[in-house]
């Protein structure tokens, strides 16, 4: 009795798996939808835009201002990268946090040279 039960419980069990597999298969879609979260576009070209107006203040600043308005584009420029790095992928977000990195490195050094 416990061989027939077993032998019928294998059968049942490999008939089952394969057909949930190809059921499975037809259900999921052909492309699936790139995975992009919602407002990534909005919030990157905020934090773009933000970049662009604090280098111009830092660069247009002079003395005491100009350290304070170092500061603040570099923490735009971080928070910048940490959007584009939760939000884009492949070979284009390499080369963007690659830039993002370069552009931290330097205000790094123009912060420690000007607010020193």
């Amino acid at each position: 009795m416990a061989k027939r039960f077993l032998c019928a419980a294998i059968a049942f069990i490999g008939l089952i798996f394969p057909t949930a597999f190809a059921l499975a298969l037809l259900v999921a879609p052909a492309n699936p939808a790139p995975l992009e979260q919602s407002g990534c576009n909005r919030n990157l070209a905020d934090a773009y835009a933000n970049v662009t107006v604090l280098q111009a203040r830092a660069k247009a600043a002079h003395g005491a201002e100009s350290c304070a308005a170092t500061q603040l584009y570099f923490l735009e420029v971080v928070k910048a990268r940490a959007i584009a790095a939760q939000c884009k992928s492949g070979p284009e977000r390499e080369r963007e946090l690659g830039r993002l990195d370069a552009d931290v490195e330097t205000i790094n050094n123009t912060i420690a040279a000007r607010c020193s």
